[in-house]
């Protein structure tokens, strides 16, 4: 029987990414708390509840910015989720240096909170995961 920590992985990879991906808006609308938080690299870059959070979403898909690399860690009731590439220069006019990292907490299935964040060590350290840097 897979743990909660790795139900959740597999949520946010396989189904909420996934239907994201295929445009199905509202199954991963249904994966999102009704008032789930979204909170930028900016105190008040914030989106609340699913439309918001969604919107935003559709905004990055729709813009297709060029990624190399993509990272998935459990943590418990976290998943870190990195992005890394030379398509990822910015947002908002925020530089950023080829990556960014998002946390997303869940709780009974559902996405709760997303938070950003420019560096690995911090979203690692925001989550309680270890560093997998020694993958071999």
């Amino acid at each position: 029987m897979s743990s909660t920590g790795q139900r959740n992985l597999e949520m946010v990879i396989f189904d909420f990414f996934g239907a994201l991906r295929s445009g199905r808006y509202e199954i991963a609308a249904e994966m999102l708390e009704p008032d789930v938080r979204w909170q930028g690299l900016h105190e008040d870059w914030v989106c609340l509840g699913r439309d918001e959070v969604l919107e935003t979403f559709r905004t990055g898909i729709e813009e297709r910015r060029d990624v190399d690399a993509l990272e998935f860690i459990r943590a418990g009731d976290q998943v870190v989720f990195g992005a890394r590439g030379p398509g990822i220069t910015e947002v908002g006019g925020e530089p950023l240096e080829g990556q960014i990292f998002n946390v997303y907490t869940l709780r009974g299935g559902r996405i709760v909170e997303i938070h950003d964040y420019r560096l690995r060590s911090e979203a690692l350290a925001a989550a309680g995961a270890a560093d997998g840097a020694d993958w071999r």
